[in-house]
């Protein structure tokens, strides 16, 4: 049987064997079958829908009069488009939300509505319903002022939110995580606001003396209050130790205490406002590499040169001829220069211009290249350095943004590389 289908029974999810004790326990929450069809109503369908229904219900229950005519609602909802103001006025009047007098023609809330409304506008407080342990002691004092049953389940609901707070904490305690313990320990200052007020509610509890099980759990509730009072000195202990790490910045003397809040409760935009202001231009991947090229590059160029054979570079200055008068070896520019002539215009990799016996050479090239993508760059220089044979030859370098890299072999040895493109535009 699919668990979506509206038309399943009970006994369609159980199993055989087990229906009897499955009814048992199945049958004492009938009661909320009461309540099912304006809960079905609600949050059935798409969010929106809920979200609209939510708030018509809302503004009904805030507004100075207690039933409306059709053409009241009609304005104070006139925001609604009038096919979908028509189809939930229908809805809502059909599944108990509100009430329709016929013969006065007026609309009104149901009483079923108001009750559910008072515990469904909890869900408005977010993220501070599910923190806020004033909430859980609240559901206990409501019980005890209604008299009803269920007081020793709302004293086992606390008792086990106190085992897990328990739990976190023993767990941080444990990471010996500056980061950790902070934030745990934040969430237990705030439980145990409320532990005097939960032990005076307890206190006032009144249950038959042989009522073994009702006064077990007040009991056990007792128990997780102390255990989180000893573990919250156990924190306060463990942060003094770290506020002794202390980080002097100027006066200030902030504390690893300090960077652990600040990073806590700042988002991921506010980190990036604080970066962008030193960031002028997003890096491409290829400055990211280790043993960057460009640093290889500018020691080659920087470098002091001197008379050796065995020194590594590149020779940029044409030497005099030798006595047996053999013909000068090009410097790598004028290489360089003249491998870029024979760019056609379609597009093929720069591994070809890099690629090279010597890296110091391929860096060099590579170098050269990416100055020459940088399209303000190169009109600049060509304003500026008319006579630079390089940035003066008409061929377009376009590099991947991606942050793809591609492996270039020089020299038999391997070397990750952005992957880049060129051609000639003339």
């Amino acid at each position: 049987m699919d668990l979506q289908n509206e038309n399943a029974e009970v006994l369609d999810y159980l199993r055989a064997e087990s229906r009897s004790f499955a009814m048992q326990e199945i049958v004492r929450h009938d009661a909320i079958r009461f309540f099912l069809p304006m809960l079905r109503e609600l949050f059935s369908g798409a969010e929106a829908k809920t979200r609209i229904i939510f708030t018509v219900l809302h503004a009904l229950m805030l507004d100075d009069r207690v039933r409306w005519t059709r053409a009241e609602l009609d304005e104070k909802f006139h925001w609604l488009k009038d096919g979908h103001r028509n189809y939930l006025l229908h809805r809502l009047s059909n599944v108990g939300w509100l009430e329709y007098f016929r013969d006065q023609s007026m609309y009104m809330i149901s009483d079923k509505a108001e009750a559910l409304m008072r515990i469904l506008n909890r869900f408005t407080m977010g993220p501070e319903l599910v923190e806020n342990e004033g909430v859980a002691l609240a559901e206990i004092e409501f019980s005890q002022m209604l008299e009803h049953e269920d007081v020793s389940e709302q004293l086992h609901f606390l008792g086990n939110r106190l085992r897990k707070h328990i739990i976190r904490a023993d767990h941080a305690l444990e990471s010996k995580s500056a980061y950790l313990i902070l934030e745990i320990y934040q969430q237990l200052k705030s439980a145990y606001r409320w532990a005097e007020q939960t032990r005076q509610a307890l206190d006032r509890l009144d249950f038959a003396d042989d009522d073994d099980r009702q006064w077990g759990e007040v009991r056990n509730v007792h128990d997780q209050l102390s255990q989180l009072h000893a573990l919250i000195s156990r924190m306060q202990l463990e942060l003094q130790e770290i506020q002794r790490k202390q980080i002097d910045i100027a006066q200030y003397g902030l504390t690893h205490i300090d960077f652990d809040r600040y990073l806590m409760h700042t988002s991921i935009e506010g980190l990036a406002d604080v970066m962008s202001q030193h960031l002028n231009k997003v890096p491409h991947p290829f400055f990211t590499l280790e043993g960057n090229v460009f640093v290889e590059a500018q020691y080659m160029l920087e470098r002091e040169r001197h008379d050796s054979p065995d020194a590594r570079g590149w020779d940029t200055n044409v030497s005099t001829l030798a006595a047996d008068d053999q013909d000068l070896k090009p410097v790598d520019a004028v290489d360089f220069t003249e491998a870029l002539g024979r760019t056609t215009k379609k597009w093929r990799s720069i591994d070809d211009i890099v690629a090279c016996e010597v890296w110091d050479i391929a860096a060099y090239r590579f170098q050269l290249l990416t100055m020459m993508a940088d399209a303000d760059l190169r009109a600049a220089r060509l304003d500026e350095e008319a006579f630079d044979p390089t940035m003066n030859i008409p061929v377009e370098v376009d590099f991947d943004q991606t942050g793809e890299m591609v492996e270039t072999k020089v020299n038999g040895e391997k070397r990750t590389m952005s992957r880049g493109r060129l051609r000639r535009i003339q």
